[in-house]
């Protein structure tokens, strides 16, 4: 049988949990950084996630129409606020006909202006969605449980570091 000395300057498998320690870390990191896809929005928020933000851009919409109105209110003359209302309420396809109509009829600065307008309500109704969807996924993010992600990290950082030590001994005989 052989005998070895014990050498100080051997390591001490402190890799074993610091690697378990940076495993856990990354897996922490996981959970923020792994994108929420739809299944797990709706699971999140009982399959509201597309009422939602519905509801949030309807509202954004409402909002921008009530606000043209009160100006409409103050300014009665004003065409490009006329047609733009018009054109935003418009329920079926043969009123927004008639109203595209009216405004292709108009002078060149009504057209502008009310083209403007729905730009802006388009971009508003999008900044919306985009907000309301942000909104839904980092509350998935927060709802995810800090187990299903440190636990595997940690063991996958043991079994890293264990294998280190290993292959670390191999190569030294």
């Amino acid at each position: 049988m052989q005998v070895s000395v014990i050498k100080t300057t051997e390591p001490k498998n402190i890799s074993i949990p610091a690697a378990m320690a940076i495993g856990g870390a990354a897996g922490l990191g996981l959970r923020y950084a792994i994108p929420v896809y739809k299944p797990e929005m709706d699971y999140f928020v009982f399959n509201k996630s597309d009422v939602m933000k519905e509801d949030n851009v309807n509202a954004v919409k409402r909002n921008v129409i009530e606000k043209a109105q009160v100006l409409l209110k103050k300014d009665k003359e004003n065409e490009v606020l006329k047609l733009f209302i018009r054109k935003a309420k418009a329920e079926t396809a043969q009123q927004l006909k008639t109203v595209e109509t009216a405004i292709n009829k108009a002078p060149q600065e009504i057209r502008a202006g009310v083209k403007a307008m729905v730009e802006d309500l388009a971009a508003q109704m999008k900044a919306s969605e985009n907000i309301t969807i942000a909104n839904i996924k980092n509350a998935a993010k927060q709802a995810r449980p800090y187990s299903h992600f440190i636990l595997p990290g940690a063991a996958l950082g043991a079994l890293v570091g264990y294998a280190y030590n290993v292959v670390g001994t191999i190569s030294e005989d």
